[in-house]
C-alpha cells in the first residue's frame, strides 16, 4: 500500500477580483507551500493576508502577510508591492531562508508539536 503524506493546510485570504492576478499569485503561493511543506515537513498550516490599497489611478498597491505556523514558532513574513504574483515571488527566497537558518526550531523538534495531542 502507498503510504499517503499529508500537506500542511494553506490559505489565502483578500485575493483581489481580477481573475488573471488572482490566479497567478494563487499558482505561485500554492507552489511555495508545496515546496516549503516537502522540504520541512513540520509546518502545520501556511496563512497569507492580502490587502489592496488603490492608488490614484489604476495601479493597487498590495500588502502580503504570510505567517508560517510551526511546532514550537510562528514565522511572519510581510511584503509590499505593485505586482501580486512578484509579490509572493520575492518572499519565497526569504521564507526559505529563515526557516533554513540554523537558529531556526522547525527542524529540532522531530515532530513533537504542543499542539498536536500524543496518541
Amino acid at each position: 500500500m502507498p503510504s499517503e503524506r499529508v500537506s500542511a493546510p494553506y490559505y489565502i485570504v483578500g485575493l483581489p477580483e481580477e481573475p488573471l492576478e488572482a490566479t497567478e499569485a494563487k499558482a505561485k503561493f500554492e507552489r511555495l507551500s508545496g515546496d516549503l511543506c516537502r522540504v520541512y515537513p513540520f509546518i502545520e498550516e501556511i496563512r497569507a493576508v492580502v490587502k489592496s490599497k488603490k492608488q490614484a489611478g489604476d495601479h493597487a498597491r498590495y500588502e502580503v502577510s504570510v505567517e508560517i505556523y510551526t511546532p514550537r514558532d510562528t514565522h511572519s513574513f510581510t511584503e509590499t508591492g505593485y505586482n501580486l504574483a512578484k509579490v509572493f515571488e520575492t518572499m519565497g527566497p526569504k521564507m526559505k531562508r529563515i526557516l533554513s537558518s540554523k537558529r531556526s526550531k522547525v527542524t529540532s523538534t522531530g515532530g513533537d508539536s504542543p499542539r498536536k495531542g500524543s496518541p
